[in-house]
């Protein structure tokens, strides 16, 4: 079978609204030959270019025509494409948990690569670089929690409100953010071990 009909049967295996790179390919052939594949789809219309080296398979309404991809498949793709790491900000953390009724002004990412700007989607999104201490549990749903308890910083949260996010976590995440208090900031330590207290998990 050619790159070209394998690449093409793994994208028609993807769920519509999928977004993609060339690295999610690269046990097919050398990245030049993905890129000048997915090219071509995306001129044929089997696939459209999203920008920035991503793509998608669009979500169609009769009514709207192709849909914009979810933003976090978005982020998710553009995390392989650049081989980096996001996760929230405090404050848009804050605000998608709902501990936080402040509507950020920007969609903002803490990123382990260089601070810059993307348009993607009719979308901006600012990645600004950031210590590895305030990027703890990137990628999953203990990080945004970590951000979220980054946003109240060393004010006093009562116990009712850990309770609150306790109650949002499995026992697998709690475990998770209990490893992770070690390698994030040091405010942050204390308010973690008092919610390991309150879930009786030690």
């Amino acid at each position: 079978m050619s790159i070209a009909n394998a690449l093409q049967l793994k994208i028609s295996d993807k769920p519509n609204g999928a977004v993609f790179c060339a690295n999610d390919f690269a046990d097919l052939g050398s990245r030049g030959n993905i890129d000048v594949i997915l090219h071509r789809l995306s001129q044929k219309g089997d696939i459209r270019r999203l920008g920035y080296g991503l793509y998608d398979k669009p979500n169609k309404s009769q009514l709207l025509g192709d849909l914009s991809p979810d933003i976090k498949d978005i982020l998710d793709a553009y995390s392989r494409r650049m081989g980096q790491s996001f996760v929230l900000d405090p404050l848009n953390a804050a605000n998608l948990v709902g501990f936080s009724t402040q509507v950020p002004a920007r969609l903002m990412y803490l990123t382990d690569g260089n601070t810059h700007d993307i348009s993607i989607c009719g979308i901006t999104l600012h990645f600004i670089h950031a210590d590895p201490k305030k990027m703890a549990g990137a990628g999953t749903p203990v990080g945004i929690i970590i951000q979220a308890l980054r946003y109240f910083g060393s004010n006093q949260i009562s116990d009712t409100f850990l309770t609150t996010i306790i109650n949002r976590l499995s026992k697998a995440d709690m475990i998770l953010l209990n490893g992770l208090k070690t390698r994030t900031t040091r405010n942050l330590v204390p308010i973690i071990n008092r919610m390991m207290k309150i879930a009786n998990i030690y």
